[in-house]
């Protein structure tokens, strides 16, 4: 999980400029997005098939900017390949959804993306 990160982060920074792992500080400015891996499971040699959940965050009333955001997300990230020292993950886009929170001055979508990672030798 940590070279999938390495390369991961980074790029998802370039993207967008509030991106946290699993959960964002209370301190986080708003919109931004925060990543985790649903699943991870082998398929054999050196192959993993990866599920990578993205969720956007904002506290507008008008999720234009949220949408435009997850837009950006998606364009960057859908059938992009991103390769580190140790492995080459390619991401596909599987499913989109709205997420409905308790708090109601929360926006939120997540996304899910299917990476496939490959070690490179």
């Amino acid at each position: 999980m940590i070279e999938i990160r390495k390369v991961l982060h980074p790029y998802l920074l370039a993207l967008h400029s509030r991106v946290y792992f699993q959960r964002a500080p209370d301190t986080a400015q708003m919109p931004y997005l925060t990543y985790t891996f649903a699943n991870i499971r082998g398929e054999g040699e050196g192959r993993q098939i990866l599920t990578l959940d993205i969720d956007g965050w904002d506290n507008k009333e008008d999720s234009t900017g949220l949408e435009n955001l997850m837009s950006g997300i998606e364009a960057g990230l859908d059938r992009h390949v991103l390769a580190g020292t140790g492995i080459v993950a390619a991401f596909y886009l599987e499913n989109k959804m709205p997420v409905l929170e308790d708090d109601r001055k929360i926006q939120r979508r997540r996304y899910i993306f299917q990476g496939r990672i490959y070690k490179r030798s």
